[in-house]
């Protein structure tokens, strides 16, 4: 069933079938030439271009962003740096502030023990003082009850001058003995 003919085949009509002719070959390759010249500049160049344009594109965003991760990255680093330095600027100053602190804390323990030795000093001072006055009180004393007793032994009234010399001898001779 190749070829549904009403009668017999001969094979000198079919070649002009098969086999075409030159001129209407030769038009339809023409034909097709012209319509592939023109979908050549009419289409195919344009879109070529279009592709073009947008590998360029994506290139150019590519190309961006690395750029622009090579910046963040030198920028973190930085910030890196920085936060580095921030710490080592932060111990430095709270070392200053401990030794800042640690010589005030000498200073005033210095202070107080030199208050507290002129305190002791003034304290010693004037217990010496007392110890002074106590001592004239006393000393005074035994010269008014030596005046006295020197009067009743002697009944009379002894010049003051007399009583004087008599009680200094007297408190002379007791120190002695003391």
């Amino acid at each position: 069933m190749i070829f549904l003919a009403d009668g017999p085949i001969d094979p000198e009509s079919i070649l002009p079938k098969i086999i075409p002719t030159f001129w209407p070959f030769f038009t339809q390759l023409l034909a097709f030439i012209i319509l592939f010249i023109a979908v050549f500049f009419l289409a195919y160049k344009p879109v070529k271009n279009l592709l073009k344009k947008r590998n360029d594109y994506v290139k150019g965003n590519i190309e961006a962003s690395k750029a622009n991760v090579a910046a963040s990255e030198e920028k973190l680093k930085a910030a890196n740096d920085q936060l580095t330095a921030s710490y080592k600027e932060a111990k430095k100053i709270i070392a200053n502030a401990k030794n800042d602190a640690e010589v005030e804390r000498a200073n005033i323990i210095a202070n107080a023990k030199e208050e507290a030795r002129l305190e002791k000093i003034k304290a010693d001072e004037e217990i010496q003082l007392e110890i002074k006055k106590s001592q004239d009180e006393i000393h005074q004393e035994m010269v008014n009850i030596a005046l006295l007793a020197s009067e009743k032994i002697l009944e009379r009234e002894v010049s003051s001058a007399d009583n004087q010399k008599r009680v200094d001898t007297f408190i002379k001779d007791i120190r002695k003995d003391n």
